[in-house]
This record gives structure tokens, sequence and C-alpha cells, in this order.
């Protein structure tokens, strides 16, 4: 009894074990197909974007640098580097990423996307920005909100910008706008009054 016990799970386990090597040879084009998957121009555009927000400014330019390499026209990875070159202090690098972005744009909320970075980089680089860097901005933000009345995004980095030119009450209608909206940037925008109210009463 023994023997037939043996004689029918060795054959089992052969099988198995075959069985196992095939899904090695075979899975592999499924593996690659994953791996395909995550190789993606948007892949690599949303792992960049992750990067930026983590200040690891030099990864996410290699990601979007990867992005540009498998998709010459994906706007967001010219956005994004468009925001590191901001990051960077390099103001018309990143507004000539930006006007890429906008003129790849395939809808309303991408050209809004653009028209924001604009302001952010106008913002964040303003070191080296021209000396209209605020006025730039507002024009950027005009053509926002003429494209997409209800961005919160536009209205939350103008805010930040009127900020940082140190014009605080147009700034403190920005982020109310953003509250009275009521959609993204609600809690960004309620700490940016609080910071603005602790500022005036210095």
């Amino acid at each position: 009894m023994m023997e037939t016990r043996c004689k029918t799970v060795i054959p089992a386990l052969f099988r198995l074990w075959v069985t196992g090597l095939l899904c090695v040879g075979g899975c592999t084009p499924g593996a690659s197909s994953w791996g395909n998957h995550l190789d993606t121009a948007e892949h690599h555009v949303q792992s960049g974007i992750k990067l930026l927000d983590l200040e690891k400014y030099d990864d996410a330019m290699r990601e979007f640098s990867l992005a540009r390499e498998l998709d010459r026209d994906v706007p967001g990875a010219y956005l994004g580097a468009g925001l590191v070159f901001g990051h960077r202090g390099d103001c018309s690098s990143g507004i000539q990423n930006m006007e890429k972005a906008f003129q790849l744009a395939r809808n309303r909320q991408e050209q809004v996307d653009a028209y924001v970075g604009m302001i952010r980089v106008y913002t964040l680089g303003k070191a080296s920005a021209p000396p209209d860097w605020l006025s730039r901005a507002e024009r950027a933000y005009e053509a926002a909100i003429e494209t997409m009345p209800e961005s919160s995004a536009a209205c939350y980095y103008m805010g930040e910008a009127y900020a940082t030119g140190q014009a605080f009450e147009k700034a403190s209608r920005m982020f109310r706008k953003v509250l009275d909206l009521n959609d993204a940037y609600v809690v960004e925008a309620r700490r940016a009054l609080n910071r603005i109210q602790k500022t005036e009463k210095k």
C-alpha cells in the first residue's frame, strides 16, 4: 500500500514541478506586460510628482526626463520639469516648460494646470524672474479662471503669489475664494490665512 501511495504521489509532484517550470517560462510575457505597464510616460510623471512633493528634485527630474523619452508629447512631464526648475530658482527654464505643457494640453484641465504651473514658477523662482513677475502671475491666473472659473488651484496659488509679494490683502481675498469654492486646497487656504493674520499682528 505504501508503494502504491508513493507511485501516486511522485508522478503528481513531478507534474507540479514541470508546471512550475512552464509557468516560469510561460509567465514571463505576463510579467513583461506588467513591467511594460509600469514603464509608461504617465507612470513616470506620477512618480515624479510624488518625488517632487518629497522635495527630491533630482530624482523627480529624472522621472520627468524618462517620461519625455517614452512620449515627447505628454504635458505632465513638462509641467513637472517646470516646477523642478522653479524650485531650483530657474524661472526662465520653468516658464519655458510650462509653455510647452500648455501647447501640448489635451483638455481644459491640462490648460489650467499649465497656467497654475506658471503662477507657481513665478512665485518659486521670483529671485530670477522679471521684475514684473507678480503681474505676469496675475495674467496667468486670469487666463486660468477664464478657462475654468471654479479652479481652486488657481485661486490658492495666486494667493501664495500675492503673499510672497507681500500683497497680503489680495492674498487674503484669494484664500477666501478657495474657502468659498469649498473644493481643493481648503485646509491649505485656512493655514495661509492664519499665517497672514499672524504676520499682520506683528
